[in-house]
């Protein structure tokens, strides 16, 4: 069961647990969006956007994997995909991430490589950064639809793990090695570990569990 969000005010936000230089996102995400550059996940300051999001293209109806150096402007990395996601079914992002100057970067969706490359400049998270699902600061269109399963590694998955197990849909529960935050985003509705949820804001939009840090 994911969380649907309609739009609007529709929002979660979680207090970072202290995002790596290198590491892995991944999110199941439904829509049909019908405005354009709405950015159903980010981990991104909300004032320099220094860090990474999901952007999605209801025109292209492509999803694009982007992120800001630490002066805001700057990219870091962009990787549009050749995947159409804004068709109604569901779709498994991973992104693996290096905010070094020079670190590797590579883009998924359902198992397939949609981008990959060096990054550009040094981009950050800084610790504490907040994790956005749905409703982004101030320029942003709010995402519409459903999101389950999001996840955060403190290491990079390697190809198996992406195409042979998050792909046919496994949990990230399963792929303990480094996970660091989990939001399965279903319901009873628990909290384990301290997580620190602000909302979750709209009529749509319901408690959910567990959401998880595990211990190191």
């Amino acid at each position: 069961m994911a969380i649907n969000f309609a739009g609007g005010t529709d929002a979660i936000s979680y207090a970072g647990p202290g995002w790596q230089t290198s590491g892995c996102c991944t999110l199941r995400m439904k829509t049909t969006q019908t405005t354009a550059n709405a950015v159903p996940l980010s981990i991104w300051n909300s004032s320099s956007r220094n860090g990474f999001a999901f952007i999605l293209n209801n025109t292209a109806n492509k999803l694009l994997a982007h992120a800001y150096g630490v002066d805001g402007s700057s990219v870091g990395f962009s990787f549009p995909s050749t995947t159409t996601v804004n068709d109604g079914n569901e779709h498994i992002i991973a992104l693996n991430w290096d905010t070094n100057s020079g670190g590797a970067n590579a883009f998924y969706i359902d198992g397939n490589l949609e981008g990959s490359g060096n990054s550009a400049v040094t981009w950050t998270m800084a610790a504490g950064e907040t994790l956005r699902l749905a409703n982004q600061p101030s320029f942003w269109a709010a995402y519409v639809g459903e999101i389950s399963e999001v996840a955060v590694w403190r290491r990079q998955l390697d190809a198996v793990e992406i195409t042979g197990w998050l792909a046919k849909k496994g949990s990230p529960a399963q792929l303990r090695n480094g996970l660091i935050f989990h939001a399965p985003l279903v319901r009873p509705a628990r909290d384990r570990y301290g997580a620190v949820m602000t909302g979750p804001t709209g009529t749509t939009v319901s408690d959910h569990g567990p959401v998880i840090y595990p211990r190191a």
